[in-house]
């Protein structure tokens, strides 16, 4: 029969397996990007390069994005703008920005011509159109940060890379939602340039993002894919990307810049298409996501539980208590070196407390995800 110290030496033993486990992640798989240096490409040349935009209704956003796009340091490039239908002023602007700028192709979807719904359709027939064999994709409201943008994502195509993965966070502005959403992005970042290094990709982010045309045409497009709505990012570099054909790019002038989510409930449905799409990644990689996304809540969980337990019991409160400093100090170390590679240092004295509300949070929306159906359809 279970005494009240077997309960409380049980629930401590297991709290200390969930640490153990998080301890692993955070030593054998993030840090790997936290304390990465990546290495000169030996051998490149600066092939030519297109840009390819697919676009609806953001001639707000094109007109602040696309002067910096199309004016990046490199000899040889184009821009690809694909408009699916728009019905504000994109067609009028892309012909002023046409007389001024000769590397910019536009193609204008003025009616519905296949069933595909979302963007899979403009973005693969700007990827079929472009005349270059690397393609380097973002979107309308995204801004590179430097001009040397083009450069640096270009520069990884070397020997076998096919696939190279950048980053792209949102601008700061005021308040809580913001910061929680920057967080949730730069924590996303963590995890998919970890894997990247690992040797097991698993996603990419369209905002900026690049593969060869060979490649995409070689595993026909989103072909497979387009009777899922979401996914012309990350669900298509989790089915192509591989230990050799794949690269990551850390450096900050690679770096875009994208509006922020209008509200922190746009942000939500935002979260809710991506867990969407999660189900259809390969087996391997949803096993470790889920068992991460698993360790964050249950380690609070069971340390509340301890605390409560074997708050009469020195010796073991110790063990809990060391325990939760161990994995506080090791995140701090691990996120901290990590926040500063992608220029989010701000961050760094909060993270425990954004631990403790995505722990929350990310439950949730992961509950609402499999509850619905099918998440709000919505083009981009």
């Amino acid at each position: 029969m279970l005494t009240q110290l077997h309960i409380i030496e049980i629930v401590t033993a297991i709290f200390c397996l969930v640490v153990a486990l998080e301890l692993v992640y955070y030593f054998a798989l993030f840090a790997r990007f936290s304390f990465f240096t990546p290495s000169k490409p030996k051998g490149y040349h600066q092939d030519p390069v297109s840009i390819v935009i697919a676009t609806k209704n953001d001639a707000h956003n094109l007109i602040k994005s696309l002067p910096v796009i199309l004016s990046q340091q490199y000899n040889d490039y184009e821009v690809v703008v694909v408009s699916d239908k728009s019905e504000d002023e994109t067609d009028v602007l892309m012909k002023e920005f046409q007389q001024k700028y000769d590397n910019l192709k536009f193609v204008n979807l003025t009616s519905s011509i296949t069933n595909i719904k979302g963007k899979k359709y403009p973005l693969a027939l700007g990827i079929r159109l472009a005349k270059n064999n690397l393609i380097l994709l973002t979107e309308p409201d995204c801004i590179p940060l430097s001009q040397y943008w083009l450069q640096n994502m270009a520069k990884r195509f070397v020997d076998k890379t096919q696939i190279v993965l950048g980053y792209s966070n949102y601008e700061r502005k005021q308040g809580l939602s913001n910061a929680l959403i920057r967080f949730d992005t730069m924590h996303q970042a963590i995890q998919y340039f970890s894997y990247a290094i690992a040797k097991i990709p698993y996603m990419g982010v369209g905002r900026n993002l690049a593969y060869t045309k060979e490649l995409f045409l070689r595993e026909k497009g989103f072909a497979n894919q387009n009777h899922i709505l979401y996914g012309e990012d990350d669900l298509f570099i989790n089915n192509i990307a591989t230990s050799e054909n794949c690269d990551i790019e850390c450096f900050s002038e690679s770096f875009t810049m994208a509006r922020p989510q209008s509200s922190f409930s746009s942000w939500l449905k935002q979260k809710r298409k991506h867990n969407f799409t999660r189900k259809y990644y390969q087996k391997k990689h949803k096993f470790l996501l889920t068992t991460y996304g698993t360790l964050m809540p249950l380690f609070y969980i069971l340390f509340v539980a301890a605390i409560c337990l074997a708050y009469k019991n020195i010796v073991l409160l110790s063990v809990i208590l060391g325990c939760f400093l161990l994995k506080a100090i090791s995140q701090y170390l691990v996120f901290g070196f990590a926040a500063k590679k992608l220029k989010c240092g701000s961050f760094i004295p909060f993270i425990l407390l954004y631990d403790i509300i995505f722990s929350i949070i990310n439950p949730l929306i992961y509950l609402a995800t499999q509850i619905a159906e099918k998440p709000v359809k919505k083009w981009n």
